[in-house]
């Protein structure tokens, strides 16, 4: 091992096993990628630290911010901290809404054009017409992921007059209880109360099956040409990114995250970025009083 390394490691106090291994582990693999791009671990140059992190660039962010902070702490030990200023500390990538949600104006065409697609010319409804339109209200007002969709059972609605509910089996089998606002409770309703099956299954076909993700997928591909959208404009996740960059605006980021169904609250926090359009309304009265 490296003098340099070696030095360090026994003059910093760890305060488990585990943080020594730890840091000796991270600390050896900096000095064999180092060695490598042809540096000295005796003689460190800005250049051997970008070096290092280019070749970490497909690694998870965590491992990243975990060997951040340990090379930055051995650099401090040797008084080396300013080779380490042409590296910003790792963090996630904001990505950008702009092209992955949808507006108002055409959530509301959706609306108007998802029942026009299922009534007849005399008004009355196509057969499975009012499943289709509940199932889309359902991704508008709830953010779902397509699977978490149609694996909804009848009995995970609590539907009230003044209030409701849908509990939802996420990821790992986690669950999570999601509010059903009024919209949505209505449109429930008029489905179900034209249901005549045993069948416990939330959303079924006309074969009276658990609807499949092709099926959606079928249905807003149709639904998309009806509204008059670039092909592939609405698709399941559009919906939940829309629902989720919407309801950003109205709760905290602990509540937005439990709606998600995300583990960790830095996974929704790109909801709370605000698009290029809306910074720029923000923008045009800047400057007046």
């Amino acid at each position: 091992m490296n003098v340099k390394l070696r030095e360090f490691l026994d003059g910093k106090k760890f305060d488990s096993k585990e943080t020594f291994r730890t840091f000796q582990y991270t600390l050896q693999n900096f000095q064999k990628v180092t060695e490598e791009g042809g540096g000295d671990l005796n003689h460190l140059t800005e250049f051997d630290i970008k070096y290092y992190f280019q070749k970490r660039e497909d690694k998870k962010i965590s491992t990243k911010q975990k060997e951040y902070s340990i090379i930055l702490s051995f650099l401090k030990y040797h008084s080396w901290q300013d080779r380490m200023n042409v590296i910003e500390y790792p963090e996630e990538k904001v990505v950008s809404l702009e092209r992955k949600s949808i507006d108002n104006i055409d959530i509301a065409k959706i609306k108007r054009e998802i029942e026009k697609m299922n009534r007849k010319l005399n008004g009355d409804w196509k057969k499975g017409g009012k499943m289709r339109v509940a199932l889309i209200y359902t991704l508008i007002y709830t953010g779902l992921r397509v699977t978490e969709l149609v694996n909804l059972n009848k009995d995970d609605l609590d539907i009230r007059e003044r209030t409701g509910t849908i509990q939802v089996i996420g990821k790992g089998n986690k669950s999570r209880t999601v509010p059903a606002p009024k919209e949505l409770r209505r449109k429930l309703t008029e489905y179900l109360s034209e249901r005549e099956d045993n069948s416990p299954v939330l959303f079924i076909s006309n074969r009276e099956q658990r609807i499949s993700v092709r099926n959606v997928q079928d249905i807003l591909a149709r639904l998309n040409d009806h509204c008059g959208f670039k092909k592939g404009t609405i698709h399941p996740h559009v919906f939940r990114h829309t629902f989720l960059y919407q309801t950003a605006k109205q709760v905290p980021l602990t509540t937005l995250t439990q709606l998600a169904g995300h583990d960790d609250p830095k996974t929704t926090m790109i909801y709370t970025t605000p698009n290029l359009q809306e910074v720029g309304e923000k923008l045009d009265n800047l400057y007046e009083e």
